[in-house]
């Protein structure tokens, strides 16, 4: 069974991005969607960039800035969606 720490770490490192990205750039989600789409794309774009990279995730360090880039990157596009022409409101 692996280890639940780096999945752990990519999530709070996710949430800290999205934090992040809201400050530089104000998307309209709140502070919940926020750290929660952050949460999720700093779990989805280190395991994206594993994959690419062959499976290996062996660089902890990657993997944390990574997740990190991942949240800021996760609560941009739930911002865009959530902006969206059509989306439910």
């Amino acid at each position: 069974m692996e280890s639940i720490l780096p999945h752990l770490l990519n999530t709070l490192l996710g949430a800290g991005g999205g934090y992040l990205g809201n400050m530089l750039r104000k998307n309209g989600l709140g502070m919940i969607g926020n750290l929660l789409s952050g949460a999720v794309g700093g779990n989805v774009l280190p395991l994206l960039v594993s994959a690419a990279m062959g499976g290996s995730s062996d660089n902890m360090v990657m993997n944390l800035i990574t997740a990190l880039l991942g949240g800021g990157l996760g609560s941009l596009v739930g911002g865009l969606l959530k902006k969206a022409p059509g989306a439910a409101a």
